[in-house]
């Protein structure tokens, strides 16, 4: 990111975890995170104009590789990225996507600013989502897929399957993170939790072993209602 702050993204950057390898599968070539994809693109598609839709001027922090703007066909000439994992960056520069504009330096400039999975990764989150709806045009959106605390399975839990702890510095509930968007600016603030449209759930599964878990506190780990929230909020 060109952020002058050091984030933990970029100390992550620097890890051999998120080198080459780490991103072997999300290159385009992982079949259920493509689906993923496509039932997120129709989210957006249900809330972006025409005019807008895949063509206006996107922001996609923490793009990885660009393989969600590459899967849902955004215009390349319209888009721009943040990433510090230099492998993906290249990836991402390799299909078009540009860096030489970020979130903290626009005003009114981006049509669609995008978090997918980044926010909990930030240490400074609210500075994030100032700048987003500082960045965005007047009618622009955010989108933003995050960990959701405020479900079943944290409450018994006190954690979710896919975290990783020790990197994260802020997971949200839907309550907390519906007050801050509202505070950073934002109205038409819309909550889905993709539990059943998603292609990684697998309910009959997922129920007995949430009943292991919670009788004979298995190690199991697998998708469950309302654990993860996807936001589409207004400027």
């Amino acid at each position: 990111m060109t952020h002058s702050d050091p984030t933990l993204l970029a100390r992550m950057a620097a890890a051999e975890k998120y080198g080459a390898e780490y991103f072997r599968n999300r290159q385009g070539n992982d079949p259920i995170r493509l689906e993923m994809f496509a039932r997120e693109k129709r989210i957006l598609e249900r809330r972006l104009d025409a005019q807008h839709f895949l063509k206006g001027r996107v922001l996609d922090i923490g793009c990885s590789t660009g393989e969600f703007l590459k899967a849902i066909g955004w215009q390349m000439t319209n888009a721009w990225g943040m990433e510090v994992a230099e492998f993906a960056k290249q990836q991402a520069r390799s299909i078009g996507i540009s860096f030489d504009k970020d979130v903290f330096s626009e005003k009114d400039f981006f049509d669609l600013v995008i978090l997918r999975g980044t926010i909990q990764y930030l240490p400074s989150p609210f500075e994030y989502l100032y700048a987003s709806h500082r960045c965005l045009k007047p009618g622009g959106y955010l989108f933003l897929t995050a960990p959701n605390t405020n479900s079943l399975y944290y409450r018994l839990f006190k954690t979710l399957p896919f975290l990783e702890e020790e990197l994260h510095f802020w997971i949200p509930c839907d309550t907390s993170l519906r007050m801050v968007l509202r505070n950073c600016g934002f109205r038409n603030v819309e909550f889905t939790y993709p539990y059943l449209d998603s292609p990684y759930a697998k309910p009959v599964q997922d129920h007995l072993k949430f009943l292991a878990k919670l009788v004979l506190r298995t190690n199991h780990r697998f998708p469950f209602w309302r654990n993860i929230m996807c936001v589409i909020a207004q400027k």
